[in-house]
């Protein structure tokens, strides 16, 4: 693939070289990639100067680290003549992943040829077999504007503007990615309005607040004890902290913590400190078990010595969610689950601020606009790190004037148990008049804060439904 495409990759070979071609690479792919990006490359070094390249993938690519690459290759070489997603319906019963059709042109040598064209990202609103209709077709390709009918939804983007957009802000040659998925698929147009109203007032959570992953145990079968383990084994209680395993076991935003399944083994004394105690006979069952032995386990000082250093975060955010979500003000300071996220304010302010701001509808609209979109079994939200630290949130000081009703409307949230049902959280009154505060801030329009409800509830019961679509098939 880098002897394909040597330009791109910075690829030379020298005489001395040795076997491995990767070894004269100056950029690489990254190594997280899925098989098919590879695939991607491939296929387009084969093609015949005058074909069409047509993939059907996973879409992941789209919208997750590892599909920069790509979608630089792509802008710089190729014209992407469209990618189609389909909101209504599955493409394959034995796979649990969300696909896009690709269809691209053969790739140009001249580097920047294709940046003058159009790219065009088409979600199609109904199943493929209602829409294969040549005059549909033509439609897309003759679009020059977002359009949006009741079959499909069409965003011409030219590919210059899709690589400035993909571009870090600090360094604007080099591209760093994009959601494509979320922004021009997926997103609704009150997703543009609210980036237009909030330009000069939103910013990215992870430039005003630390965002870590939770705990990465390594042998969770020895770090984490229900109920029956901790009576069994007689741990010492200074050795054994309750943790944050799931969403689930939360009820509330500032939930009490009383249904918390687990504790975690944490010990940081070496062996010989800990002669004649329980704690030490766990240990030592664990190694006669092969726990040390694992990656995570091997690679530290003392195996069993987990998250040494590891303060508790203010705020806990999930990192798969379902229909339901929240985001836990953690003032109980439990540590959390690498299934959660840890958001740590970088200036001190208001608690209730910080966790009403995170827990309102705006941050769960970006939130799923963002994340990868897993409509297997469970039809779930998979909410990466990097997808956490990109969302647009208002700053605390642009609600500062509103504190005193802010804090009355997150009173009357905090301690409620959170809906089930996304349709039910969002015609409460308490969450409403929490979000309003929020809404006036970003001057939108009853109509515009209709629609952001209206497009919470498609995103999430779209995924649903189409996680269950080919059940409904059979």
């Amino acid at each position: 693939m880098y002897q394909a495409f040597p330009d791109f990759f910075g690829y030379k070979r020298h005489k001395d070289e040795s076997d491995n071609p990767s070894a004269a690479v100056s950029k690489r792919l990254n190594a997280q990639s899925d098989l098919y990006i590879y695939f991607y490359f491939h296929g387009l070094s084969v093609l015949n100067p005058k074909g069409s390249f047509c993939f059907i993938t996973s879409n992941s690519w789209l919208d997750v680290g590892y599909g920069k690459d790509l979608q630089e290759f792509l802008l710089k070489h190729c014209h992407i003549k469209q990618i189609i997603d389909n909101q209504a319906r599955r493409s394959f019963a034995s796979a649990d992943v969300n696909t896009v059709i690709c269809l691209f042109s053969a790739p140009e040598e001249e580097r920047g040829a294709v940046l003058d064209t159009t790219a065009r990202f088409v979600m199609f609103k109904t199943p493929f077999e209602g829409v294969l209709d040549p005059v549909i077709f033509e439609e897309v390709e003759k679009a020059n504007e977002r359009t949006n009918t009741p079959e499909h939804r069409i965003f011409p983007v030219p590919q210059r503007k899709l690589l400035e957009s993909g571009g870090d802000y600090q360094t604007p040659v080099k591209y760093t990615g994009d959601k494509w998925g979320g922004k021009y698929l997926r997103a609704p147009d009150i997703y543009w309005t609210i980036l237009e109203k909030g330009r000069d007032k939103l910013v990215r959570l992870g430039d005003i607040a630390e965002v870590r992953r939770g705990i990465t145990t390594g042998a969770n079968e020895f770090f984490y004890l229900d109920a029956e383990a901790v009576e069994r084994w007689e741990i010492e209680e200074e050795f054994l902290k309750p943790v944050i395993y799931s969403l689930r076991e939360l009820v509330c935003i500032e939930d009490q913590l009383d249904g918390l399944e687990r504790k975690i083994f944490l010990c940081h004394e070496s062996k010989s400190r800990l002669r004649g105690t329980n704690a030490l006979t766990y240990i030592e069952w664990g190694q006669r078990n092969g726990f040390h032995k694992t990656p995570s386990c091997r690679s530290r000082p003392l195996w069993y010595s987990l998250a040494e250093g590891w303060n508790p975060a203010p705020y806990i955010f999930p990192a798969k969610v379902g229909e339901r979500m929240l985001v836990l003000s953690n003032q109980r300071g439990v540590l959390e689950d690498k299934k959660l996220y840890g958001v740590t304010p970088f200036e001190e302010g208001p608690e209730f601020l910080y966790a009403g701001l995170l827990n309102s509808t705006l941050v769960r609209f970006f939130m799923d606009l963002s994340c990868r979109q897993l409509t297997g079994a469970q039809s779930i939200a998979d909410v990466d790190v990097r997808v956490v630290k990109e969302i647009p949130i208002l700053p605390t000081g642009l609600i500062s004037n509103n504190q005193h009703l802010f804090r009355l409307a997150y009173d009357q949230v905090k301690l409620r148990p959170i809906e089930q049902r996304v349709t039910d959280e969002y015609t409460m009154p308490d969450r409403r008049a929490l979000d309003a505060i929020i809404f006036d801030a970003l001057d939108l329009t009853q109509g515009e804060r209709d629609g952001v409800y209206e497009a919470v509830v498609e995103l999430v019961e779209a995924r649903l439904s189409k996680g269950k679509s080919l059940n409904q098939q059979s």
